[in-house]
């Protein structure tokens, strides 16, 4: 892209690891829209080592320090102490705006009964997800492939987001799944498509997802309860019906947690582990006889 980050990118102030942000164009939409974009290098990033990549939407929310405190995933916490199980990855996060309904909405049709949120005196949102995909992909990728040390291949790229992010992260690792191996899909909106979209899923290539990893998280309180269903649902066409291996993707649910980024923030490491970890075949051993003596 021949663009020299160094020029325009802004340290901001964090816990742990380093977050750079710069603005650049949305190219691919009509209005050329303006957006901001974070960067989190892990600690100890010197420019020689590459790292996995995973890019995630609404990124105010998603480290210490940027944005407002009460809504925060604190990510870079998180990936503080993912580094004691060699999971180091550069988190790109793309910043949200008014138009959040239509750039985070793929062009799958809707189900009229689940209206799309939107901000009040706002229009209504339209399908923008493909054009929204079309920049990750084509444009800002390039630019972070270029100016930082990462490992560009599918294997090691993700995308993830909660709510419409989390639909959205699915429908960009269906649609490129030779660019984004990797999705993580917390809370996803799969209630606002219409049933006939399954049939889409039903009938898509499985062969085209051997190397990929999914994973969903959905709680069971407040929205998520209405939205579990249809992400059950989804998880067991990927399943069933597409034949994808617990080693391609996975479903956790919390019938305590609710739609917020505390639920978010508490299986966020989970996710990352099983995404990113060089074997994620066998389940881990659950946290509370970890530290207990046999008998």
């Amino acid at each position: 892209m021949g663009i020299e980050l160094k020029k325009y990118y802004k340290p901001e102030v964090i816990e742990y690891g380093e977050l750079l942000t710069f603005e650049t164009k949305m190219v691919t939409f009509p209005d050329k829209r303006d957006r901001t974009i974070r960067v989190w290098l892990p600690e100890g990033y010197d420019g020689k080592r590459r790292y996995p990549v995973m890019y995630m939407h609404d990124a105010q929310n998603l480290f210490v320090g940027a944005g407002v405190d009460e809504f925060k995933w604190y990510i870079d916490r998180e990936m503080r102490a993912l580094k004691n199980d060699n999971i180091e990855v550069i988190i790109v996060g793309i910043d949200t705006s008014d138009d959040r309904g239509s750039e985070l909405l793929p062009p799958y049709k809707q189900d009229a009964g689940h209206p799309i949120p939107h901000r009040p005196g706002t229009p209504e949102p339209t399908a923008c997800g493909h054009l929204y995909a079309d920049f990750v992909r084509d444009y800002l990728k390039p630019i972070i492939d270029e100016n930082f040390k990462t490992l560009p291949d599918a294997a090691n790229t993700g995308v993830g987001g909660a709510s419409m992010a989390g639909l959205q992260s699915f429908y960009m690792a269906l649609r490129d799944p030779d660019v984004f191996g990797r999705a993580l899909v917390f809370s996803p909106a799969f209630a606002i498509m219409d049933k006939s979209c399954m049939s889409l899923i039903e009938q898509y290539d499985a062969s085209r997802l051997a190397n990929s990893r999914i994973f969903i998280f959905n709680g069971d309180q407040n929205i998520d309860a209405e939205l579990l269903g249809p992400a059950i649902e989804v998880y067991r066409v990927m399943k069933e019906k597409l034949g994808l291996n617990p080693t391609q993707i996975a479903m956790l649910v919390d019938s305590r947690e609710t739609h917020y980024m505390t639920a978010w923030n508490k299986y966020f490491p989970e996710s990352m582990r099983y995404l990113y970890s060089e074997d994620n075949s066998r389940p881990s051993p659950p946290a509370h006889t970890q530290n207990v003596p046999r008998r």
